[in-house]
């Protein structure tokens, strides 16, 4: 399918699930905003309160406050997690035709199991990037260093360091963006394919990439006239279900079946 023929099939699925879909952006959204808001309470509250030995960002550095910081963290990672897995969950099954009462009730009888695996699955995708964002953050402060360095004393050796971990940046960054694409499909595989296993849909995702890198940008930039709308509230709730779902269908037509078969076949022959 190209790109109109999966918006056209997008605005089918959503029809009659519009409310729905939207209640559950106006939910992430709203959760979102309740954990900023609450944050910001914190700050003013403590701020508030007097006499403090400590402003409120020195009370983070001591271990109290650090570890009442991780715990709080922590507790967010665990309450929105589970939603973003369920939210994509609901979008991957109803862009498979599915009705959305169905969708929820059989979501509502998972197991503890699958609330587990969301997890799991969530949190080695943000290792898997934060171990690749590392190296850019770092090189980002060196193209910083080396900015000083020219301010302060221009020079060749000291205008082609900066150059060059210019240039340096800009690749990593290309690197970390091609390979957060190559791990898109990772939750959609673990969806509509329940007899793989984690590890392999790390692997799988990376295969059923393969020469659809371009096709992804593409579609994610015929999205662009749509984003202009966004600084209005009422069109981003309306926008988020039709790219989501959107999404959901185009995931789903890079997903082939034979090609996972094939993968499964062969890992077990070799074990």
């Amino acid at each position: 399918m190209n790109n109109a023929q999966i918006k056209k099939l997008a605005t089918i699925r959503l029809g009659g699930n519009w409310g729905n879909c939207i209640a559950i952006s106006t939910t992430m959204l709203s959760i979102g905003l309740l954990i900023i808001l609450g944050e910001v309470l914190l700050y003013h509250s403590y701020e508030l309160i007097s006499p403090f030995e400590y402003s409120y960002f020195d009370y983070l550095k001591t271990t109290p406050g650090a570890v009442l910081l991780i715990l709080r963290i922590i507790c967010y990672y665990l309450m929105l997690v589970p939603e973003i897995g369920y939210s994509r969950t609901v979008y991957a099954r109803l862009s498979t035709g599915e009705n959305f009462i169905g969708v929820r009730w059989s979501m509502r009888h998972q197991s503890f199991g699958s609330y587990v695996k969301t997890i799991f699955i969530q949190t080695l995708s943000i290792i898997y990037q934060a171990i690749l964002f590392i190296p850019l953050v770092l090189s980002v402060f060196v193209v910083m260093y080396y900015i000083e360095r020219v301010k302060d004393h221009m020079s060749n050796t000291n205008l082609i360091m900066f150059m060059l971990s210019l240039l340096f940046s800009i690749l990593l960054l290309c690197l970390f963006v091609f390979l957060r694409i190559k791990l898109k499909l990772l939750p959609y595989i673990m969806t509509f394919r329940r007899d793989v296993k984690i590890f392999d849909a790390f692997i799988l995702s990376f295969k059923l990439m393969k020469g659809n890198t371009l096709r992804y940008i593409f579609f994610i930039f015929s999205f662009t006239k749509y984003f202009v709308l966004c600084v209005f509230i009422f069109p981003i709730l309306v926008l988020l279900p039709y790219y989501n779902m959107s999404m959901s269908i185009f995931c789903q037509s890079l997903i082939s079946s034979e090609k996972i078969d094939e993968y499964l076949a062969e890992k077990e022959k070799q074990s």
